[in-house]
């Protein structure tokens, strides 16, 4: 590997450490006092676009970027099932959490779906760039030609995703804690055989949204 090669390889390790440790750090980013007495919604799309901003770089940055990192569009009619089923998955998770914690279905209030579902949708997009594309992709790229190691890299990347939810274990059920990193499993085996993080962001959108849908717009 040249030198130039190595350079490019270190700046990509880099921005990905950085990019998640911009996750485990999002919530105080976006609430912070300083996007507080500004417009309310400054400090979720400075995050957002951060982690957009920090994706894009490291694609430029690695050879083969693009497809490395699952960023391509895939095969439509392998992919469409995987959606499907993800998204069948998602509300019965949804429905099930509802009635295990509320007793019943709680209808998400009309004038909250508009934020509800941009909110939704941000976190999948920023979530699966993160830890499908970036991480997944870059522990893949550490060792190419090991077909075992895969497996290993779907796991590692599932853990620290839920990890990343440092706050679950202090101010929300265990379950969730668990079906975060069962959400970032499933995720991670759907971009690998599909080699696209598109059904991964359709799937999670799908959770997080019946979550919202069946728990009165609650997480």
């Amino acid at each position: 590997m040249s030198f130039f090669d190595s350079l490019r390889l270190a700046i990509a390790l880099g921005l990905t450490l950085f990019l998640v440790l911009l996750r485990f750090d999002s919530e105080r980013i976006m609430r912070s006092d300083y996007f507080r007495y500004r417009t309310p919604w400054l400090g979720p799309v400075s995050y957002y676009v951060l982690v957009i901003g920090f994706a894009i770089g490291i694609a430029v940055i690695l050879p083969q970027g693009r497809a490395q990192l699952f960023l391509t569009g895939g095969d439509s009619s392998s992919m469409l099932p995987i959606m499907l089923a993800f998204v069948g998955v998602a509300l019965l998770n949804g429905l099930a959490l509802a009635f295990l914690r509320y007793g019943g279905i709680l209808p998400l209030p009309v004038e909250l779906l508009p934020s509800r579902v941009l909110g939704a949708a941000a976190s999948a997009v920023a979530e699966e760039l993160q830890f499908r594309s970036i991480v997944l992709g870059m522990l893949l790229f550490a060792r190419p030609n090991d077909p075992g190691w895969v497996g290993w890299a779907i796991a590692i990347q599932a853990l620290v995703y839920g990890l990343a939810h440092r706050r679950l274990w202090r101010e929300r059920d265990w379950y969730f804690l668990a079906g975060s990193v069962l959400l970032g499993w499933a995720a991670g085996v759907v971009t690998v055989q599909t080699g696209s993080i598109i059904p991964a962001i359709v799937g999670h959108f799908a959770v997080t949204m019946s979550f919202f849908a069946f728990a009165g717009g609650r997480l």
